[in-house]
């Protein structure tokens, strides 16, 4: 596996509420660099246009981590949750880790 190639960013201002963004240049599997800068745990989703994220189902991403994944070649989208309003996560699509 080579290092981290990104590509566009999407960004996700998370809350309360499940919200979801299309992955931008979302193709077959692939690998995505996920950036929780905000101040709580997040739960993430991967998934098509209705995705939605749940607690007690979804990927949690600590407070300040950040994270390399591969998503399934379906998914044109992620959601996020979080207990509140604890700032911005970041899904940068590339290949590699």
């Amino acid at each position: 596996m080579r290092s981290f190639t990104p590509g566009a960013t999407s960004n996700i201002v998370v809350g309360a509420a499940s919200a979801r963004v299309k992955l931008v240049e979302a193709s077959s599997p692939q690998q995505v660099r996920i950036c929780n800068d905000g101040t709580a745990t997040v739960w993430l989703a991967f998934g098509d246009s209705t995705v939605t994220a749940a607690a007690a189902s979804g990927v949690p991403i600590t407070a300040g981590a950040i994270e390399v994944v591969t998503i399934p070649g379906t998914a044109t989208h992620v959601a996020a949750i979080a207990a509140g309003a604890t700032g911005t996560v970041y899904f940068t699509v590339g290949a590699g880790l």
